[in-house]
């Protein structure tokens, strides 16, 4: 049981909603209309990263395309998979989401655009956590990096080390540890279940498994 935490911050893709598959689905789409495909890829290298992370890796991986991949390309596929084909939320994440704002200072840690965490935090009818959130826009370095999440921290005034964060992506947890903070990984939904697990200080499927007063009990 964590002790002391002073704030809660959720990564979105994949921990509250499960839209990671629109990563690879864009990433295919965006590959097939270059005669290229997504074979030899791993899915989850692209997860929790930023646009122009994937964008730097698989330029890289395809030095010879006549027509580079752009940031702005795969981010506008995304965000429309987003709104024609709404995903899913993770089990209980509505519930604990509200839970953790009753409870503590709370904000949302994303690799996505500032448009896409914008439509999710009205779609579940909490703007007001937009202010103190972090996405794509606001950092010049991605996932493993912690700096997404350093700025989080500050945003909330809360120290590093009495932030909780919840996560499914490797690099995503990577950056929350690197930022001295505690993490737990939401499998359900991850690309790398067990790679997640494995960096993180606790594991759930999602977020049904927590008690109703968690968020109370951790402060």
């Amino acid at each position: 049981m964590f002790r002391d935490i002073g704030a809660v911050i959720f990564d979105m893709d994949g921990t509250l909603l499960d839209s990671e598959h629109f990563t690879m689905r864009s990433i295919a789409t965006a590959l097939q209309r270059r005669g290229r495909t997504t074979d030899g890829l791993v899915a989850s290298a692209f997860h929790g990263v930023t646009w122009a992370s994937i964008v730097a890796a698989l330029n890289a991986r395809f030095p010879d395309l006549t027509e580079p991949l752009t940031e702005a390309e795969l981010h506008t596929m995304f965000h429309r998979l987003h709104k024609e084909e709404p995903p899913n939320l993770v089990p209980g994440a509505h519930e604990a989401l509200l839970a953790a704002m009753a409870a503590v200072p709370t904000a949302i840690c994303t690799s996505s655009k500032r448009t896409s965490l914008t439509e999710f935090l009205n779609r579940l009818n909490v703007p007001e956590l937009g202010e103190k959130s972090v996405c794509a826009d606001d950092c010049t370095r991605s996932k493993p990096d912690p700096q997404g999440y350093l700025l989080a921290a500050s945003r909330l005034g809360v120290a590093p080390d009495r932030c909780l964060v919840f996560e499914d992506s490797v690099a995503g947890v990577q950056a929350a540890r690197a930022a001295g903070m505690h993490v737990i990984a939401v499998t359900g939904c991850s690309s790398n279940p067990s790679g997640a697990a494995a960096d993180a200080q606790q594991s759930i499927a999602d977020y049904t498994v927590l008690s109703a007063g968690y968020f109370q009990s951790i402060r």
